[in-house]
C-alpha cells in the first residue's frame, strides 16, 4: 500500500510536475512564440529594410555609375581643358614673344616718332622761313612790277619825245685820242665796233689819258641841264693797273691768256662808261643807282657782242677779285660808295648770266633766287633794248 501510495503519490507528483512543466512549457512557448513573432516581424522589417537598403544600394550603384560616368566625362573634360590649357600656354608663350617684339617695335616706333617730330618741327621752321621768304619775294616782285610799270611809262614818254627829235640819223662817232700810243691795239677795235653799232647825235671825244692819283678807272663829263656829253676819259693809270693785275693772274696760273683777260676787263669798263653816255643822249633819269644800272648795261652789251666766252671769263675774273677783296689783298670799296663791291658785282653778273641762260662753272648767285634772276635779266635786257631802240644802227 505504501508502495501504491507511493506510486500514487509519485504519479500525482509526476502529474503535478508534468502540469507544472506543461504550464511552464506553455508559458515559455507562448513567450517564445511571441518572441518568434516579434523575430518574424523584425525579420520582415529587416527584410523590408534590407530590400530598401538594396534598392538604395541599387540606386546608389546607379548614382555611383552615373557619378563614375560624370567623373570620366569630367576627367575627359579636364584632360581636354588641360590640353587646351597647354595649347593656351603655348599660344600665350607665343603671344608673350610677339608682345616682346611688339614692345620693341613700339619702342622703335616711339623713337622714330620722336625723330619725326623733330623733323616736323624743323620742317615747320623751314616752312615758316620759306613763307616769310615767299612773302618777301612777293613784295619784291610787286616792287619790281611797280618799277617796271613806272619805267615802261617813262620809256613810253621818252620814245614819244624821241620821235620829235631830228637826230635819229647817225651824226656822230666816238673819236679816240691818245696821249700815248699804249693800249691802242685793244681800244681801237672796241671803239670801231661801237661806232658801227650805235647812232650818236654828235661826235663824242674818247680820250685815253693820265688822270693822276684817282680812285676811278674812267669817267664821262657832261652838262647837267642840257644832257650834252662833252667827253669820255679812260684813265691810263687804270689800264696800267688792269695790265698789272692780269700779269699777276697769269703769272700765278690763274689766267690762261693775258690778252683775253685784259680785253674783257677793258671792254667791261668801256661799256660801263658808254652806259653813262646812253643815259645822257637818251635823256633817261636814273636817280642815285646809276652806277649799278650802267654795270647792267655793260653786261648787256657783252651779250650783244655774242661772245659767251667773254661773259664766262668776266664772271671768273670777278670771282677772283671778290676773293682777293675778301682776303684783304685789294682794297674793298666803302659801303657809302656809289659803286658796288667786287663781291656784289660778282653776284650781280652771275645772276644776270643765270637769267640769260648762260652756264658758267664760276657763277655764284649768292642768296638770290633763280627765278628772280630770270626776272631781273628780263627787266635789264628789255629795258636797255627799248632805251636803245632808236640808237641802234
Amino acid at each position: 500500500m505504501d508502495r501504491h501510495i507511493a506510486m500514487v503519490i509519485t504519479g500525482f507528483a509526476l502529474a503535478s510536475i508534468t502540469g507544472i512543466l506543461n504550464l511552464a512549457f506553455y508559458g515559455e512557448s507562448a513567450r517564445l512564440g511571441a518572441e518568434l513573432d516579434k523575430a518574424v516581424q523584425d525579420n520582415t522589417m529587416l527584410r523590408q529594410e534590407l530590400d530598401g537598403a538594396m534598392q538604395e544600394l541599387s540606386s546608389t550603384k546607379a548614382e555611383l555609375e552615373s557619378s563614375r560616368e560624370a567623373l570620366d566625362s569630367a576627367r575627359s573634360t579636364i584632360k581636354s581643358i588641360s590640353d587646351e590649357l597647354d595649347g593656351t600656354r603655348q599660344r600665350l608663350s607665343a603671344v608673350e614673344g610677339e608682345l616682346d617684339r611688339s614692345r620693341r617695335d613700339l619702342a622703335d616706333a616711339r623713337d622714330e616718332l620722336d625723330r619725326t617730330r623733330a623733323r616736323l618741327l624743323q620742317t615747320e621752321a623751314e616752312l615758316s622761313r620759306s613763307r616769310e621768304e615767299h612773302k618777301n619775294t612777293l613784295r619784291t616782285l610787286e616792287e619790281i612790277r611797280r618799277d617796271y610799270d613806272a619805267l615802261k611809262a617813262r620809256l613810253g614818254e621818252v620814245e614819244g619825245n624821241l620821235k620829235e627829235y631830228t637826230y635819229r640819223e647817225d651824226k656822230g662817232d666816238f673819236n679816240v685820242r691818245y696821249d700815248s700810243d699804249g693800249y691802242r691795239d685793244t681800244i681801237d677795235p672796241m671803239v670801231a665796233m661801237l661806232n658801227s653799232r650805235l647812232k650818236l647825235p654828235y661826235d663824242i671825244p674818247l680820250i685815253v689819258s693820265g688822270c693822276g692819283d684817282v680812285w676811278y678807272a674812267a669817267y664821262v663829263e657832261y652838262e647837267v641841264y642840257t644832257r650834252k656829253v662833252n667827253k669820255m676819259v679812260f684813265c691810263a693809270e687804270a689800264l696800267d693797273q688792269i695790265s698789272e693785275l692780269v700779269d699777276a693772274l697769269y703769272a700765278n696760273g690763274i689766267a690762261s691768256s693775258k690778252h683775253d683777260a685784259f680785253r674783257v676787263f677793258t671792254k667791261y669798263i668801256l661799256y660801263h662808261e658808254v652806259g653813262h653816255v646812253v643815259i645822257r643822249i637818251a635823256d633817261l633819269h636814273t636817280g642815285s643807282r646809276e652806277e649799278s644800272l650802267v654795270d647792267d648795261f655793260a653786261f648787256y652789251m657783252l651779250l650783244k657782242d655774242g661772245e659767251d666766252e667773254d661773259v664766262d671769263l668776266l664772271i671768273w675774273l670777278y670771282s677772283v677779285l671778290a676773293r682777293l677783296e675778301e682776303q684783304g689783298e685789294i682794297d674793298a670799296r666803302h659801303p657809302s660808295s656809289p659803286y658796288l663791291t667786287y663781291r656784289q658785282q660778282y653776284h650781280d653778273i652771275s645772276c644776270l648770266a643765270h637769267g640769260a641762260g648762260i652756264e658758267s662753272e664760276h657763277a655764284d648767285i649768292g642768296e638770290r633766287d633763280e627765278s628772280k634772276c630770270s626776272i631781273i635779266w628780263y627787266e635789264v635786257s628789255r629795258g636797255w633794248g627799248r632805251a636803245l631802240s632808236l640808237w641802234w644802227k
